[in-house]
């Protein structure tokens, strides 16, 4: 079975393709064709082609690279170049690259047909010359009349019927007729199926360019909608172009206001200080106040924090402290209780040599009741000496932790010093402002939330020293 072949054509010339395209389909092969080289790469990547026709030049690129790009995504397609005028340094170029073919193009396109069939067909001999017949007439048709002929001439002639009185050359006549016609018909059925095979092509890039349109048309609507929403966001700047216009009116109005009302208070204290020349300076100051006062408020309850945590290291101390007085106590009773075991073993030692006649050679403790107490004894000593090294060491323990707490609250009490200090030094610049600048600065309600946490932290740390 004959597979139809299949070539890949790009030409920027949309009609010279279109040529192309009808001489290849009408030859029975099947033709992708393209003018733009990126939809040419694309196509070559999804499909397999036994050939491939490149123009000389093309929207963005020269044939030779696209002949270079096709030659990456297949290897072992064939690609020809076709140039208006073939010269020496393009075939050159074409041969470096390894390119099958530069066909030249012209008027009469049968012979690059000829040239791609050979391309397409490289084992197939050349054609045999034509012989001269009738129009519509091949050669193959000749050759079955002439053995129509042959086999009539050499099988005996038949009689005439009386009735009809047909001769053999009209029969001869007749078969040549109806052979002619036959093959003529044969011809006009090749002939319309080349161009059905042609039409379908054409149907085809057809359809491939309303794809391309239905795309257009969606990238437009997406377009469109774009346009819309940069319409809408437009008409949200707009609108806050407007609220921000209108709030700049407003800081305008009342930035006059509040100049309008210095003016006044100039005039009715015309000894107001320099620094409070404009309200900007005196908001200035008001900040600066409110800065402070959130810096002390800050201070203050790192300070009270900072005095929680002391009070539960305290605790946790004083809670070490018990434990380990308790466990001074059991020491003293175990080793009174130790002392009064060795007390009474020495006292039966002593019965012992004082009531029963022994050698002097024989020691008291080979009775086993009497060496067993004495090894109880021994080991009872021994951890005594253990829980007294133990005790002593968490005693100093306990009074470096003692000395590093005394450290901390000095230093916390160092710190609340200068947070008072602190505080009264403001406290007295508050006091020595103008009745017109504590109007407009922190009043009494802002001084009494300054000094809220420092007596919050001084209320703390007086508990923590009690």
């Amino acid at each position: 079975m004959n597979l139809v072949k299949k070539v890949l054509i790009a030409h920027s010339d949309p009609k010279l393709k279109r040529k192309l395209v009808l001489l290849l389909a009408d030859a029975g092969y099947d033709v992708r064709a393209h003018v733009n080289p990126e939809e040419s790469l694309e196509t070559a990547r999804t499909e397999w082609f036994d050939l491939a026709l490149v123009g000389e030049l093309l929207n963005g690129m020269t044939g030779l690279q696209l002949a270079e790009e096709l030659k990456r995504v297949q290897p072992t397609v064939p690609v020809a170049l076709l140039a208006n005028q073939p010269e020496l340094a393009l075939v050159v170029k074409g041969i470096r690259l390894g390119l099958a073919d530069v066909l030249p193009l012209g008027e009469d396109l049968r012979p690059l047909l000829q040239r791609i069939t050979d391309l397409l067909n490289p084992g197939r001999p050349p054609p045999l010359p034509e012989v001269a017949a009738p129009a519509g007439v091949t050669a193959a048709d000749l050759a079955e009349v002439e053995t129509a002929l042959a086999r009539i001439n050499h099988s005996p002639a038949p009689t005439p019927e009386p009735a009809t009185g047909v001769s053999p050359s009209v029969v001869h006549e007749e078969l040549l007729r109806s052979t002619r016609e036959r093959a003529e018909l044969e011809a006009k059925v090749q002939r319309l199926q080349h161009e059905k095979a042609a039409l379908e092509a054409e149907l085809r890039m057809l359809l491939t360019q309303n794809s391309d349109a239905a795309a257009l048309q969606q990238e437009l609507a997406d377009l469109r909608n774009q346009r819309d929403m940069a319409a809408a966001a437009e008409a949200t700047i707009d609108a806050k172009a407007r609220a921000l216009s209108e709030q700049r009116d407003e800081i305008t109005r009342e930035r006059s206001v509040i100049e309008n009302e210095r003016l006044r208070v100039s005039e009715l204290h015309p000894t107001l200080p320099e620094w409070a020349a404009s309200a900007q300076e005196v908001a200035a100051m008001r900040d600066r106040v409110q800065a402070e006062a959130d810096r002390q408020r800050q201070a203050a309850m790192e300070l009270q924090r900072e005095a929680a945590q002391i009070a539960r290291e305290r605790r946790r101390w004083h809670d070490d402290l018990d434990l380990l007085r308790e466990q001074e106590n059991n020491l003293r009773e175990y080793e009174s209780r130790l002392r009064k075991v060795q007390a009474q073993l020495e006292a039966d030692r002593v019965l012992w040599f004082s009531t029963t006649a022994r050698p002097e050679n024989q020691s008291p403790f080979e009775d086993g009741s009497l060496r067993e107490a004495w090894q109880k004894l021994q080991r009872a000593s021994e951890l005594l000496e253990t829980e007294r090294a133990h005790v002593r060491d968490d005693r100093l323990f306990t009074k470096e932790q003692e000395l590093a707490l005394q450290r901390r609250e000095q230093a916390l009490a160092a710190r609340e010093a200068k947070v008072v200090e602190v505080e009264r030094r403001y406290a007295l610049h508050l006091a020595q402002q103008p009745a017109s600048v504590v109007t407009t600065s922190p009043s009494s309600s802002m001084r009494s939330l300054a000094r809220a946490p420092f007596e919050m932290a001084r209320s703390v740390f007086g508990s923590v020293k009690k």
